[in-house]
């Protein structure tokens, strides 16, 4: 199974990827896929990502104005159906700055592209992260919204080297600082951040990525914290997804959720 195959998302649409561990490497390896299907697609953010390689994305259009980027894409689709865009280089840090959500609307308003992907959270290299009120950035109009987590960080202790915002982390699981965090802690951390996360749409699908799983104790704990997933987040997530995305993307487990219904 790939990955478009495990996140079922259809043949067009805008894809929000929040959480940590793993979301740069879900973006490029999903435009991959859809590319060598047939579709046209644009890669950016809301928050910074590293300038990508040639071997990520072929062509990088940084610019501000949404006409602007129209145009460049315009031109530049017919060879390259893969593009990424970003506001501003930061060149002491070697990274995009994100496109405001309004321009993204405009881009998706030109019918340009069949997918947008947006990582739309920053996690500084973390495997685990907790939200702070200000995150994550995810338009209203996504029609698929990822939140990932690596597996790595189960049994680690909880300090910023392995949580981004640990104390918040602290905070909303109950977990003091420097305690192993656990699988419970994990579950509960995300279905705090995913609950929060407002759609405008209504068949927006949310999915749990569960990544990083490359060996038995990692895949093992990723089960772990999917039946969690799935008795205490029914009402939350449409999916979840257990795999790995380096050296090569791998699926392992996806659990379809059996949706609650709210009267």
């Amino acid at each position: 199974m790939n990955i478009q195959d495990a996140l079922s998302i259809g043949d067009k649409g805008v894809i929000s990827l929040v959480g940590a561990g793993g979301k740069t490497s879900l973006m490029y390896s999903l435009a991959r896929e859809l590319v060598s299907s047939g579709k046209r697609v644009l890669t950016t953010t809301t928050t910074k990502i590293f300038v990508p390689t040639r071997e990520e994305s072929p062509v990088t259009i940084v610019s501000k104005v949404p006409e602007e980027i129209v145009a460049k894409a315009k031109a530049l689709l017919n060879k390259y159906p893969h593009l990424t865009v970003g506001s501003e280089y930061l060149l002491n840090r070697h990274k995009l700055n994100g496109l405001k959500v309004s321009v993204i609307e405009y881009i998706l308003q030109s019918n340009l592209f069949d997918f947008i992907i947006i990582e739309a959270d920053g996690a500084a290299g973390r495997s685990l992260k907790a939200c702070a009120p200000h995150e994550p950035v995810v338009p209203l109009f996504s029609d698929c919204v990822v939140a990932l987590m690596g597996l790595d960080v189960v049994a680690k202790p909880l300090t910023e080297e392995w949580v981004f915002r640990s104390s918040i982390f602290s905070r909303i699981t109950g977990l003091e600082l420097m305690q192993s965090v656990s699988e419970s802690a994990i579950a509960s951390a995300i279905l705090h951040d995913m609950s929060s996360i407002p759609c405008s749409r209504q068949e927006c699908v949310k999915i749990a990525f569960l990544n990083k799983a490359d060996n038995l104790k990692a895949l093992s704990a990723g089960e772990k914290i999917a039946e969690l997933l799935e008795k205490m987040g029914k009402t939350i997530f449409h999916k979840i997804v257990i795999g790995e995305l380096k050296p090569l993307p791998q699926i392992h487990q996806c659990r379809v959720v059996q949706q609650e219904r709210t009267r």
